[in-house]
């Protein structure tokens, strides 16, 4: 899942920075200077395009840039707690009232790796497999076009700064068209997981262990 998200992140920046250069004679000047070429998926193309992709690609997978916005925006536990434990809860039959549904929230890891991650991880699933690598390759091209959104607001940034206001106004046109296609993805995040859900509660025994793992999770 990294290995995708890192190698997509490094091709779209390699585009990005080619958008860049095209609408910043300065920027295409300074790229070319360098007439040494390297080969990437058989394209030859100057050294120095190559070089901000691999920093930004670097940089992204060190940091784990898609992470840090999951963190800063909430993205992973408002999703976590509205489309898989409270879900969770509601197919086990137990009650989410306020104070359970905060005492969820502030224990949002150790909950999804008692009840949801004990039967849908990727190492032993105990459910269909197939179903939880669907689930991590959508999350995989979820994170990866987050990823390519902060690239967008880098590279019009970046426009900006150059006083390339044509260029700064496509690269923002992108962003702003990208993000309704964000939302669907989140929305078929959502979806595979409700199938998970219904598949691990499909079976008594895991229902009975999860209630009374959410019995012990009520009295922390």
């Amino acid at each position: 899942m990294l290995n995708k998200i890192g190698i997509s992140t490094f091709l779209l920046a390699l585009g990005l920075t080619w958008v860049v250069s095209h609408f910043s004679p300065a920027v295409s000047s300074l790229l070319r200077s360098e007439k040494t070429e390297v080969e990437i998926l058989t394209v030859h193309i100057p050294l120095l395009y190559a070089v901000p992709a691999v920093l930004l690609g670097v940089i992204f997978r060190i940091v784990r840039v898609h992470n840090k916005l999951s963190d800063l925006f909430g993205i992973r536990s408002r999703f976590d707690l509205e489309q898989i434990l409270i879900p969770l809860c509601a197919a086990v039959g137990v009650p989410v009232d306020k104070t359970f549904r905060e005492r969820l929230q502030a224990n949002r890891e150790l909950a999804m790796e008692r009840t949801f991650y004990a039967y849908a991880s990727f190492e032993e699933p105990k459910i269909s497999k197939a179903l939880v690598l669907a689930s991590i390759d959508r999350w995989t091209w979820y994170w990866v076009l987050l990823e390519f959104m902060a690239l967008l607001l880098i590279a019009g940034v970046v426009l900006l700064s150059l006083r390339s206001f044509e260029g700064a106004c496509f690269v923002f046109g992108g962003l702003f068209l990208s993000t309704p296609l964000f939302l669907t993805y989140t929305d078929s995040c959502g979806r595979l997981a409700k199938i998970q859900i219904e598949e691990i509660t499909s079976d008594a025994s895991r229902s009975n262990a999860i209630r009374t793992e959410l019995a012990d999770l009520k009295s922390l």
